[in-house]
């Protein structure tokens, strides 16, 4: 219909984000990254070994992988209390227990908290998560979390699955153990930045009027 057009080619027009520093670099134009987000590239591409899933134009598979992300809130109600099974939910696949999809990294910078359920608010967070998952997961601490104050809710922390429910979570996690130093993991997270499009915060065509 015309409705669905139009609607259709405002997504395309307004949400996509391909005007980044990198898009500029990949189109030739060399300075247009700043060394450390060149170093931060390789490493992206390489020794981090971060393309095996965040792959593509838009650095995503697409794909579905398990973690090891902390589940907070409610969950989906699969089973345990405050569990998310993640994609066996949608399958019935116990292969696919807590796999949830790969996001594009396009925006990152901008798009905290991180984590299909919001568990870091920090990118530099979830970044140190990948190197170690099964570690992280059983050292987070949920009092770091940083999502708004729903009207009505209390100050607590929100609610985690019990320890044998984490301990699953822990089990499932496919990525092994990964060592990178603080000057790498600074030069990824200036990488990731340059992912951003600056149209992502005042939006090609403007703000609307109402």
């Amino acid at each position: 219909t015309d409705i669905a057009s139009a609607i259709a080619a405002f997504i395309a027009h307004e949400f996509r984000a391909t005007d980044s520093a990198f898009d500029a670099y990949l189109a030739g134009r060399d300075h247009a990254l700043t060394p450390p987000q060149k170093r931060g590239m390789e490493l992206f591409y390489g020794k981090a070994q971060c393309v095996t899933c965040h792959s593509g134009p838009f650095q995503t598979d697409h794909g579905f992988h398990a973690i090891g992300m902390p589940q907070i809130g409610p969950g989906k109600g699969h089973g345990a209390p405050f569990a998310d099974h993640g994609r066996a939910a949608v399958t019935g696949n116990d292969t696919d227990l807590y796999r949830f999809r790969t996001p594009s990294l396009r925006n990152v910078a901008l798009t905290a908290p991180y984590g299909h359920s919001g568990a870091y608010a920090t990118l530099e967070g979830v970044v140190r998560h990948h190197l170690d998952p099964r570690a992280a997961l059983l050292a987070y601490d949920p009092a770091t979390i940083a999502l708004p104050a729903l009207d009505g809710a209390n100050a607590a922390p929100p609610p985690m699955p019990d320890a044998d429910e984490i301990a699953r979570i822990a089990a499932a996690v496919e990525l092994a153990p990964l060592t990178l130093s603080d000057p790498e993991i600074a030069d990824i997270l200036a990488f990731l930045s340059a992912l951003t499009d600056p149209h992502a915060t005042i939006g090609r065509l403007g703000a609307p009027s109402q």
